[in-house]
């Protein structure tokens, strides 16, 4: 019994040894795909258009909107340019491009600021989502543990990121992104067809 007691104790331990040590060797630092929650507070932008919408502050709202659609066209465009150079060359991973992960990282900053400018437009529930929103940008770009917005950012920082990863993450991004520009558009001409009433 007493035999059968050590066994287990030990077993245990060295379970919760190997377990400890198989997360350390694999603990990696984050990837925060926003693109979901960015494309759902875009929805919800569109969606909610009666409960925000004041004529005097409409030729601001479409001009901040049209901000944001450029910025998010520009990440897009700067992604996808990105990923099909990787493919193209077949980069292996592991090795960081520091240039092309500051440009990234510029172009959602923009984003970000741009984001901030339509959530001052806006009632206070689109504003709280659109605030935790940017914080979570905001985290994953300037955070002191390292994190990052999608494989590609990850790849680009020099972790080991599978082909088909960045693959899929890109399409995936890449199809959010440009529904949520196409949204955006379709916001802005809703927001001129109220002006012109």
């Amino acid at each position: 019994m007493i035999l059968r007691k050590v066994f287990t104790g030990a077993a245990l331990c060295s379970m919760l040894f190997f377990s400890a040590n198989v997360s350390a060797q694999s603990e990696k630092p984050g990837v925060t795909d926003i693109t979901f929650h960015l494309l759902t507070w875009v929805k919800h932008l569109d969606g909610g258009l009666d409960k925000y919408f004041k004529k005097e502050k409409g030729e601001q709202l479409n001009q901040q909107l049209e901000f944001l659609k450029q910025g998010l066209n520009d990440y897009k465009k700067a992604r996808k340019t990105l990923a099909d150079s990787l493919f193209r060359n077949n980069i292996a991973p592991g090795k960081k491009d520091e240039r092309n992960l500051e440009t990234l990282k510029e172009k959602m900053s923009f984003v970000m600021e741009k984001l901030r400018g339509v959530t001052d437009l806006v009632n206070p529930e689109l504003q709280a989502e659109g605030d935790k929103l940017n914080e979570e940008i905001y985290n994953a770009l300037y955070s002191d543990q390292p994190k990052y917005l999608s494989y590609l950012e990850a790849f680009l920082g020099g972790l080991e990121v599978t082909k088909k990863d960045l693959a899929l993450d890109g399409s995936t991004a890449y199809t959010r992104l440009e529904e949520s520009v196409n949204i955006i558009s379709t916001l802005e001409s809703k927001i001129n067809r109220k002006m012109g009433q």
